[in-house]
């Protein structure tokens, strides 16, 4: 099955996955799929860069939760400094992407999502359509 690297906001305490993805990623589990579920903006976008001196970890598929970076922001500059910064490292993943989208922002990264290739799901998202688009 996939190897799955999912950034997502964290719960106040702990670095377990918001309550809205931890049914996703329980799911993703257990179909067997290998879920690196990642807490911090710096860390998950650290992982998208191929180096040539550490082993790089080879994913086939990014899912990534808009809410991650910038959460204090409003709403138009997360959506700016997604497609300004966020959405170039997701590119250099080479991996399919899926984009979990803030419904306030959603509309504003939509052109960049689909000129990059990836999914857009605006959330809350059906668990169903997402595990969908992960087959």
């Amino acid at each position: 099955m996939a190897r799955i690297l999912f950034g997502g906001p964290q719960q106040e305490e702990g670095a377990k996955p918001e309550r809205e993805h931890q049914d996703l990623v329980s799911r993703l589990k257990q179909e067997g799929h290998e879920v690196d579920y990642i807490t911090k903006g710096d860390d998950m976008l650290e992982l998208l860069i191929p180096h040539p001196w550490r082993n790089s970890i080879n994913y086939d598929l990014v899912i990534y939760d808009t809410g991650l970076l910038y959460g204090k922001a409003s709403p138009k500059k997360r959506a700016v400094l997604f497609n300004k910064k966020v959405i170039e490292y997701l590119i250099i993943s080479s991996a399919p992407v899926i984009v979990l989208s803030e419904p306030e922002i959603s509309k504003y990264i939509k052109g960049p999502v689909q000129k990059a290739g990836f999914i857009q799901i605006t959330q809350p998202y059906n668990i169903e359509d997402v595990l969908k688009q992960v087959r």
